[in-house]
């Protein structure tokens, strides 16, 4: 590694340094890489929350969580997906159809809040 940052900080033409070698340390350093371990905890929080789904399909927490983390992992379209799906099961949680707006574009959150609406015409949160 020192190698290589030796040769990329001289120009072979003049000597001057083009490449501050602990301003490159120091940006790898904010770079996050995904080890097994952050993998494999992904995996048991998507298990475990595919079996709260799965056992209680009207608890709005399970969707919005396992939503969260699709969206945490990076998998926003699967993240959309679920959340949605919460939607038809759960049609009367507001906070299902908030997180379901909140993930998805801006216009296609008020088509999203306008069938809330009409699902839930008292419900104050939908229409903040």
């Amino acid at each position: 590694m020192s190698m290589s940052l030796d040769k990329m900080s001289a120009d072979s033409a003049s000597g001057q340094t083009t490449v501050d070698p602990k301003g490159y340390l120091t940006s790898l350093s904010g770079t996050k890489i995904a080890s097994a371990a952050d993998v494999g905890d992904v995996n048991k929080a998507r298990l475990l929350l595919k079996s709260v789904r799965d056992t209680n399909p009207k608890h709005a927490p399970g969707w919005i969580a396992a939503a969260r983390v699709e969206e945490a992992a990076g998998k926003t379209a699967q993240a959309r997906k679920l959340i949605m799906e919460g939607c038809e099961v759960c049609p009367d949680s507001e906070d299902v159809w908030l997180e379901s707006a909140r993930l998805h574009s801006q216009d296609q959150a008020k088509t999203i809040l306008a069938a809330a609406a009409r699902r839930m015409p008292n419900a104050v949160k939908i229409y903040l």
